[in-house]
C-alpha cells in the first residue's frame, strides 16, 4: 500500500476466472478481466477507505470493508449495493459456493449469510487481533491472523476445527495448495526478525513435509498447478522457487534501479508490497498486484498485460 500522491493498491484475484477486483482510489474499486485487458465494472462504496476486498466466485460481485467499520457487497457491473454488515473487519473471502461471506473480525471468524443478512457461525481464537488471512478450498477453511503463531484449517459448514499448527513464528501469508490436502505458507521465524521461511503443510500432519528459507518478508505465497513451482510476494517483486529443492527459479521484478559510481547497481524496494498472486494459463503465466497489477509470461518473465498501463 502507498499513500504518497494519493497512489493506493489493495487487490483480490478470483481463484478461476481471469478477474481482478482492485481499489483506483482509497474508496473507488475497479473490476478487470485481464484476459480481455477490459475494465468490467466500476463503484464508490460507502464503506470509507477500503481496506479489504474479494470477489464472488460468480465473477460480478465484490465485497469490500472499509475503515469505517463496515461491509457492503456490490455488483460491480451495475454499480448497486446488495447487502451491508456494520462491524470491524479486517480480511474478507467468500466461500466457494457463494452463500457465505467470511468476515474476519479482531479475534473471531464470522460466517455471514450476506443475501439474508444473517450470522450462520462463528469461531473465536484469541491473538488473532492483526488484520485476518483466509483462503477456502472446497469444503474447507484457511484462517490465521497476520502475525499470528496459530494457523486453522476449519469446516465451510459449521466452524468446527477440522486441524491447527500452534508455533512459535509467525504466519504472514497462507494458501491452499492446489490439491487442496496441503497449506503453503510463509512466515517469519522467532529466531530473528530478518529469517524468513516457505514451508508446506499438510492437513492432519503436524510437522511440515517441506521448508526453506527465503530473503525476504513475504505477505503472498502461490503454488503452480503442478505443485513444482512456488511464488512469493515482497517489497521487491515476485521470487520464483523450486519447491523440491528450494532453489531460486527466478524474479518478476518491476523495480527501479539507480547506477550508482564503482558500486554497480543498486535494487531500489518499492514501498508497495506484491500482496496478491495467481498462477495463470495452466501454470504458464502469473498474475501478481503491487505498484501495478500484472500479467506475466513465465517463460521469458514479461508482462502480457499491466494496469495501470
Amino acid at each position: 500500500m502507498k499513500t504518497q500522491n494519493r497512489s493506493y493498491a489493495l487487490s483480490f484475484l478470483h481463484r478461476e476466472l481471469t478477474l481482478v477486483a482492485r481499489t483506483v482510489s482509497p474508496q473507488e474499486v475497479v473490476l478487470l478481466d485481464w484476459l480481455e485487458q477490459a475494465e468490467k465494472g466500476r463503484f464508490r462504496g460507502k464503506v470509507g477507505t477500503v481496506t479489504a476486498l474479494t470477489l464472488h466466485p460468480e465473477g460480478a460481485l465484490v465485497a469490500v470493508a472499509g475503515d469505517q467499520d463496515r461491509v457492503e457487497v456490490w455488483n460491480a457491473a451495475t454499480a448497486q449495493m446488495l447487502g451491508s454488515f456494520e462491524g470491524k473487519v479486517s480480511g474478507l473471502r467468500f466461500t466457494p459456493d457463494g452463500r457465505l461471506l467470511l468476515l474476519g473480525q479482531p479475534g473471531r471468524l464470522v460466517a455471514w449469510d450476506w443475501q439474508v443478512g444473517q450470522e450462520a457461525w462463528k469461531v473465536e481464537q484469541k491473538g488473532f487481533d492483526n488484520p485476518a488471512l483466509l483462503d477456502c478450498h472446497d469444503s474447507l477453511i484457511l484462517w490465521t491472523a497476520m502475525g499470528a503463531g496459530s494457523l486453522l484449517v476449519l469446516e465451510l459448514e459449521n466452524g468446527t476445527v477440522r486441524h491447527r499448527w500452534d508455533t512459535r513464528d509467525e504466519f504472514m501469508a497462507i494458501a491452499f495448495h492446489p490439491d487442496g490436502k496441503r497449506v503453503a505458507a510463509a512466515i517469519n521465524t522467532v529466531r530473528s526478525p530478518l529469517l524468513h521461511q516457505f514451508v508446506l503443510l499438510r492437513v492432519g500432519d503436524d510437522l511440515p513435509t517441506r521448508e526453506f528459507p527465503i530473503p525476504f518478508m513475504s505477505v503472498s505465497v502461490a503454488v503452480s498447478p503442478g505443485g513444482g513451482t512456488v511464488a512469493t510476494g515482497d517489497a521487491r517483486g515476485v521470487q520464483l522457487w523450486d519447491t523440491a529443492s528450494g532453489a531460486p527459479e527466478g524474479r518478476l521484478a518491476p523495480r527501479t534501479e539507480t547506477r550508482v559510481k564503482d558500486f554497480g547497481t543498486v535494487e531500489v524496494a518499492s514501498s508497495f508490497l506484491v500482496s496478491t498472486l495467481r498462477f495463470a494459463d495452466g501454470g504458464k503465466g502469473l498474475v501478481s498486484d503491487g505498484d501495478a497489477f500484472c500479467h506475466w509470461e513465465l517463460v521469458d518473465k514479461t508482462t502480457v498485460f499491466r494496469f495501470p498501463a
